[in-house]
């Protein structure tokens, strides 16, 4: 890692020259026999003559407008790191990519960056099975592997691949300060929460996971900055698993950066008349791994990421219905309305109702409907009443049942 404020200060220009990605770097100093790190010390007419302009040649020597604040955030404790492309620290398997990033700011236990990572990613609105089921896969593949969760701490799917993950490895510490497996990529710089509402659960990875970021302290989120996120979340991972997404979504380009980067994309299928789960289905029409189970993930990776136990039995271990009944934190079906506008950043809607979202396709009671919501059965007459009206569920002898989204 880097430290002095030398170092940052260089490396900050480095990443502000304009034009100049990291493939034109690296070329540039593989033909003038230096390091990336010592790119400043070449000469202007050295620059020039492999075609360097004379605005990149001096932003080699300009501070970077957030130098003073990224200084400060080091500064004020914490496991706080700025790690480069050339420090040991950072992670191989994202080197491969054909557009690493030149910085990554790392808040927590760094030593997860090295080791194998798994993305899991999905709807902002999932359904109540969509997040049942991606919290049912998480716990098996972390109960059976070493593999570590990594998302983008966004609203639905990737809250719950989060959660999951710490409250897995909760189960096991009982204690704070456990190293949880879980990194969390964000879109916006290292220090900001978004969306707000997950100020908590941002604080729990940053104590007991990892919070990654190439972008400095104080930058806030913005619609290009997501595609580069989704990028090094793909990039960080062996193969990445999408649990229920729309064609037009975020989680797709998450899945085709991991297909450009030689990577495994996996999906998990749905009842075809959920409109969240179309991204998945043209995924696994293109080819991407029907998964059901954490073995189907196994099936596709380095055996000897699995357990002990789990490499014995890998090939007899009967597969397990996805579709099991617990309940979940309600933070993750309750829309936040302070943060509605926000959520818009980002390319899926947030418009759903947390009465909508416990209905499935499949016949739901009403008491399976109240558990959910937690929502008097009084009360959920209702406002099922309204939905049936409006035509986006129907009502049979023995429940509920969703029509459309």
């Amino acid at each position: 890692m880097i430290t002095s404020e030398q170092e940052i200060r260089y490396w900050l220009a480095l990443t502000a020259l304009p034009n100049m990605g990291i493939q034109r770097l690296l070329k540039t100093a593989s033909t003038c026999n230096v390091t990336l790190s010592q790119l400043g010390q070449l000469g202007t007419k050295t620059l020039q003559s492999i075609g360097w302009r004379n605005a990149q040649i001096a932003g080699l020597i300009e501070a970077h407008p957030l130098i003073l604040k990224c200084i400060q955030w080091l500064a004020d404790g914490g496991n706080r790191g700025i790690i480069t492309y050339q420090c040991k620290e950072y992670p191989e398997q994202l080197k491969q990519i054909a557009q690493a990033p030149l910085l990554l700011f790392t808040d927590g236990n760094y030593a997860l960056l090295s080791t194998p990572q798994l993305a899991v990613v999905g709807s902002r609105t999932p359904t109540y099975n969509g997040l049942t089921n991606t919290k049912t896969l998480v716990t098996e593949v972390l109960a059976q592997s070493d593999l570590i969760i990594t998302s983008g701490l966004a609203l639905g799917i990737d809250a719950q691949s989060h959660t999951a993950a710490l409250n897995f490895d909760l189960g096991f510490h009982q204690k704070a300060g456990f190293n949880s497996r879980t990194i969390s990529v964000l879109g916006n710089g290292i220090d900001v929460v978004y969306p707000k509402r997950h100020a908590r659960l941002f604080q729990q990875i940053r104590e007991n996971g990892l919070l990654v970021s190439e972008f400095p302290p104080s930058i806030m989120p913005s619609p290009k900055f997501f595609p580069r996120r989704n990028r090094i979340i793909s990039g960080l991972s062996l193969g990445t698993l999408v649990t229920e997404a729309r064609i037009k979504s975020g989680s797709l380009i998450t899945a085709k950066y991991a297909l450009e980067q030689g990577r495994e994309v996996f999906a998990m299928p749905s009842n075809i008349n959920n409109k969240q789960a179309e991204g998945c289905h043209w995924l696994i029409k293109q080819g991407a791994k029907l998964t059901e189970c954490a073995q189907d993930i196994f099936d596709e990776l380095p055996k000897s990421l699995l357990k002990t136990a789990q490499k014995q039995q890998a090939e007899k271990k009967p597969k397990q219905n996805l579709a099991t009944t617990g309940l979940l934190d309600n933070v993750l079906l309750q829309p936040d309305h302070n943060d509605i506008n926000s959520c818009a950043i980002e390319d899926e809607r947030d418009d759903s109702s947390v009465v909508l979202q416990a209905v499935d396709f499949d016949v739901t009671s009403i008491d399976v409907i109240a558990m959910r919501t937690g929502q008097s059965i009084s009360t959920l007459f209702v406002q099922l009443l309204e939905y049936e009206l409006r035509g986006f569920i129907t009502s049979t002898s023995e429940g509920y049942l969703k029509l459309r989204d």
